[in-house]
């Protein structure tokens, strides 16, 4: 929607999603721009060669070309590296000129001064469950395993507040409630919203004027600052993630994660979201070199004791560009080197104390546990218990009888949805009725998903080798 908004007019400029659409590859065009990460590098490579056969012109940009652009530089006919706003019009100019560059550096060209208000009217909003929101740019920090500052920089970039507001308000005539009442919700794209305080405080003070609801990401401090998790709250927020990455304190330090994840504190920062009545999500990688056959048992515990609402595992994955890949490369302990299977759930190099193989078991059988129904209810039913709060309110008999009319018509295919939306409707301080569906999902897609089902012969296989490892 940026390059959209930046694109000149005389251009008719077409956007495709292929996660929603097909690629029509006999289309009309002039020149094809690219975005990929590197899970979808290949898929990329598979695009350009079908449009530059037939002789048109590909550029291919994103956080995979900014990291290896020789190797994209082999599959396309100019690469964008860094930010393509800074260059596009220059890239246009070529394109019209047939003196296209091989490469384009987001650093030779003059920086934006302003980060640019996307063009909302160039997607089909209703085919898409969130509105897109983007703040900020850029995270100061330099986690081992993380590529953000290829992407966008460590410098941290803020768009004026009011430009937010302005964005929102776009979007907004874009937002018809459905199931009588319910609007969408938005997702701020930014890297971390809790880097400088003041302009945090400043944007959620005037969100707290628009009648919305949001979720997003950043440094778990933030669950330590009363007045910012008050605006939070205020402004609609329904949920927060934090990158938790490990509950080992030797694992933090190893990645080089900043000093506010402090282990011991965690189930504190948990409470004061749900405290606000806000969500607590986390995410939790698996594979560090001190991670053992325990860990996944261990984490999965945590989660659930103290309440982390929704945790994210994934595996931990040396992309190209990182500290964490330049290491695990010169110790020759990558042995995948297919950009598919860079997915954060499938294991690409070896891991010091786990197989591959378990690594892989393991994570899929943490996402199993937290998947299973009686915990999603008891997390709920603590949820609630907190509430209701000013901002979220207990649910209205006409929700109720909603969910009760649902759940007689689920429970044609499957007696466990319509319990479960039963029991939700008979409870007394249950809120949020998004959350109450986020949760029926989320357990329809975890207990369907075909992850995890040989950790614990594999988990007892390997420890059987271990023991009698350690004995000779």
């Amino acid at each position: 929607m940026v390059f959209a908004a930046i694109t000149p007019s005389n251009y008719d400029f077409v956007y495709i999603d292929e996660s929603l659409d097909e690629i029509n590859f006999q289309i009309d065009a002039d020149f094809v721009a690219i975005t990929a990460m590197t899970i979808q590098a290949n898929r990329a490579y598979e695009i350009a060669t079908r449009f530059r056969n037939r002789g048109i012109p590909v550029i291919i940009g994103g956080i995979h070309a900014s990291v290896v652009p020789d190797e994209v530089a082999a599959h396309c006919d100019a690469v964008m590296i860094g930010e393509g706003e800074h260059a596009w019009k220059d890239i246009l100019k070529d394109f019209e000129q047939a003196a296209l560059k091989q490469f384009y550096n987001a650093k030779d060209y003059p920086p934006v001064k302003d980060l640019i208000s996307p063009r909302v009217d160039i997607v089909d909003h209703e085919r898409y469950l969130l509105f897109p929101i983007q703040a900020t740019r850029g995270c100061p920090y330099d986690c081992d395993f993380c590529s953000i500052k290829h992407s966008s920089g460590q410098r941290y970039r803020m768009k004026p507040v009011e430009q937010v507001i302005t964005e929102i308000k776009a979007f907004e005539t874009y937002n018809k409630p459905s199931l009588g009442a319910y609007k969408k919700g938005y997702i701020f794209a930014d890297d971390n919203l809790y880097v400088n305080r003041a302009y945090t405080k400043e944007l959620f003070t005037a969100m707290s004027e628009l009648d919305i609801t949001w979720t997003a990401q950043g440094t778990i401090d933030v669950a330590f600052d009363e007045e910012i998790l008050s605006l939070m709250a205020k402004s609609g927020c329904r949920s927060f993630s934090m990158g938790l990455e490990s509950i080992s304190e030797a694992t933090l330090k190893e990645v080089n994660k900043p000093k506010m994840n402090k282990t011991n504190t965690y189930d504190v920062a948990f409470q004061n979201l749900i405290n606000h009545g806000i969500i607590p999500t986390g995410y939790l990688i698996f594979g560090f070199d001190t991670d053992d056959a325990q860990v996944f048992q261990r984490t999965v515990d945590f989660a659930i004791k103290n309440h982390l609402m929704q945790p994210f595992f994934n595996i931990l994955t040396p992309y190209p560009g990182t500290k964490l890949y330049d290491r695990i490369k010169a110790e020759g302990r990558i042995f995948e080197d297919n950009w598919d299977r860079y997915n954060s759930q499938l294991s690409v190099f070896t891991p010091k104390q786990l197989s591959s193989s378990l690594l892989e078991e393991g994570v899929g059988w943490s996402i199993k546990q937290i998947g299973k129904m009686s915990v999603i209810k008891g997390q709920l039913a603590y949820f609630w218990s907190h509430g209701p709060w000013p901002h979220l309110k207990a649910l209205t008999l006409k929700e109720r009888l909603f969910l009760v009319l649902l759940g007689l018509k689920l429970r044609k295919n499957s007696h466990e949805y319509g319990q479960f939306l039963f029991w939700a409707a008979r409870q007394k301080k249950a809120c949020d009725f998004s959350s109450i569906i986020a949760g029926l999902m989320l357990y329809e897609i975890i207990k369907e998903a075909d992850i995890g089902k040989s950790f614990e012969k594999l988990l007892q296989e390997e420890q059987h080798h271990r023991t009698i490892a350690h004995q000779h």
